[in-house]
C-alpha cells in the first residue's frame, strides 16, 4: 500500500475514532455522559441547538460552570434553557448523565447533586435523552415508544420561550438575576390563572409589575400572541378592534427566535437577523411607564400620549414623599353633603377591577347609590350588562383607592369619580 493511502486510511479511522469519541450526536443513551471538560456536547439534528456545559465568571473570579441548551454556532452565545442555574459547578467534576432510577441528573465529585430532572424513580436501561431540533430536551423510554416524553425541558423553562412550547398556567420564565448569573431573578412572565381571557401578565416579587393585555393590536404583537397560542403555522388572519382591522403577516417564519424574560423586567420579543448577524428586538414590553402596573399609585393617572408622567386628579394632592409608603395622591378633603359634591365624569379610562357590581335601571340610580355610600364609595361605572337574564346595564362600585388609572386607553371605560367640589377648581399637579 502507498503512503499516502496509508495516511488516507489512518486519517479516515481517526475521524471515525474521534466521531464516535467526541460526539454524541443528538442522543445520550444510559451509560453515556457529557462531562465539563469533554467535547461530547448533544447537537439537535439540523444543527439549530446545542446542549453542554458553559462557563459563567460575572464579577467573581469564581468560575461557574451550567447545563444548558444555546444556539449551535450562533456568536456572541444565546443561551435559551440552564438545568442547574441555582446551583453551579464550581470545579472540573460536572457530569450530565442518565441515573440509574432513570433520572436526568447532573453529578459532580462524590456523586453530589448539582440537578435533577425530579420525576419518578424507574430503573431503566432503555432511557434515552435526546435534544430535538426545536430546543425541547426530551427524556424518552423506549419501551413507551419514541412519542411518550417522560420528561421535557420545553415543560420547565428558565427565561425563554422558544417556538412550539405551549404556555399554560403551569408554565413560567423565570428572568436571570444578570446577564452573568442564571439564578433566578425578580420578574416572572406568567398566564394570570383567575383571568377568564386566560391573559397574561409580568410579575416582580409575586406582584403585578405590568398586564398583556394588548397583544393583538398589531401584527407584531400578534406574532408574539400566535407563538404563546402555539399556533406559529397560522397563515393571514383579521381582527377588529377599536373599529379597525389588523391583519397578521403570513405565515411567519418563527426560526430563531424567541421570547425572553430578562432581567430588567422586560419581556422581548426577538428575531435572529441573518445579514446583521445580531439579534433583532421586533417587541418589547412594558412599552413605556403607562404600561406598568399602578406607576401613578392611588388616584394617579398616567397618560402615554402627551409624555407628562404622572398627574393627580382634580381634587387630589401628591401624597408628601416619605408618608404612606410612597407616591400617588390623596383627597384635598372629604365631604358628603350633597350639594358639596360632584363626580369627575371621565371617559376611556383604564382602572384596576370594581370592588362591587349591582344592577340597577339608570345610571342616576347607580350615581344615587354611589353618593349614599360617601365616603366609602370613591367611584362607579355605568355600563351595559353582560347578564341577559337581568337589567340590561351593570352598576360597578369603587371603595378602595382607585389605582392603575391611565387615560386615553383604547380599552377604557367610562368613569365617575366623587369629589367635593370646591376642591376642583385648581389645575391637576402634575410630578
Amino acid at each position: 500500500m502507498r503512503t499516502d493511502e496509508v495516511l488516507f486510511s489512518f486519517s479516515l479511522f481517526s475521524l471515525v475514532l474521534c466521531f464516535q469519541l467526541c460526539s454524541t450526536g443528538d442522543t445520550l443513551k444510559a451509560g453515556q455522559k457529557i462531562t465539563l471538560n469533554s467535547l461530547e456536547n448533544l447537537v439537535s439534528s439540523n444543527r439549530t441547538f446545542e446542549l453542554g456545559f458553559f462557563p459563567l465568571s460575572g464579577s467573581s473570579s469564581v468560575v461557574k460552570s451550567y447545563l444548558g441548551i444555546w444556539y449551535h454556532g450562533l456568536e456572541p452565545q444565546t443561551v435559551v434553557w440552564v438545568a442547574n442555574r441555582d446551583k453551579p459547578v464550581l470545579d472540573s467534576s460536572g457530569v450530565f448523565r442518565i441515573a440509574e432510577d432513570g433520572n436526568l441528573v447532573i453529578e459532580g465529585a462524590s456523586s453530589e447533586s448539582y440537578w435533577s430532572s425530579k420525576i419518578e424513580a424507574y430503573s431503566s436501561t432503555n432511557r434515552t435523552v435526546k435534544l430535538l431540533e426545536s430546543g425541547n430536551l426530551v427524556l424518552m423510554d423506549d419501551n413507551l415508544g419514541r412519542s411518550n416524553y417522560t420528561w421535557q425541558s420545553f415543560q420547565h423553562p428558565t427565561d425563554t420561550f422558544l417556538p412550539g412550547m405551549k404556555m399554560d398556567a403551569s408554565v413560567a420564565l423565570i428572568s436571570w438575576r444578570n446577564s452573568t448569573d442564571p439564578a433566578p431573578g425578580n420578574f416572572t412572565f406568567t398566564m394570570v390563572p383567575e383571568d377568564e381571557r386566560g391573559s397574561f401578565a409580568v410579575q416582580k416579587l409575586s406582584q403585578i409589575y405590568w398586564d398583556l393585555d394588548e397583544l393583538d393590536r398589531d401584527v407584531n404583537s400578534q406574532v408574539v400572541s400566535n407563538l404563546l397560542g402555539n399556533t406559529t403555522t397560522r397563515g393571514t388572519r383579521s381582527h377588529n378592534f377599536s373599529n379597525k382591522t389588523v391583519y397578521t403577516s403570513k405565515p411567519y417564519n418563527y426560526k430563531k427566535s424567541r421570547l425572553l424574560m430578562n432581567s430588567s423586567g422586560e419581556l422581548q420579543f426577538l428575531k435572529w437577523d441573518e445579514d446583521e448577524g445580531q439579534w433583532e428586538k421586533r417587541w418589547w414590553g412594558p412599552a413605556d411607564e403607562c404600561d406598568i402596573h399602578d406607576s401613578c399609585g392611588s388616584f394617579g393617572i398616567c397618560n402615554r400620549n402627551n409624555h407628562i408622567g404622572c398627574k393627580c386628579l382634580p381634587g387630589f394632592a401628591p401624597i408628601p414623599e416619605g408618608e404612606l409608603q410612597g407616591h400617588g395622591c390623596v383627597r384635598k378633603s372629604t365631604s358628603c353633603i350633597n350639594t358639596d359634591v360632584t363626580f369627575l365624569n371621565l371617559t376611556n379610562i383604564k382602572v384596576g377591577n370594581p370592588d362591587h357590581e349591582i344592577f340597577t335601571e339608570t345610571e342616576a340610580e347607580c350615581q344615587s347609590f354611589c353618593i349614599s355610600k360617601c365616603p366609602l364609595c370613591q367611584a362607579y361605572s355605568y355600563n351595559r350588562s353582560t347578564y341577559s337574564d337581568r337589567s340590561p346595564f351593570t352598576c360597578n362600585i369603587w371603595t378602595q383607592n382607585l389605582s392603575y388609572l391611565v387615560e386615553e386607553y383604547d380599552r377604557g371605560r367610562d368613569l365617575s369619580i366623587l369629589v367635593k367640589r370646591s376642591d376642583i377648581g385648581n389645575s391637576s399637579i402634575i410630578w
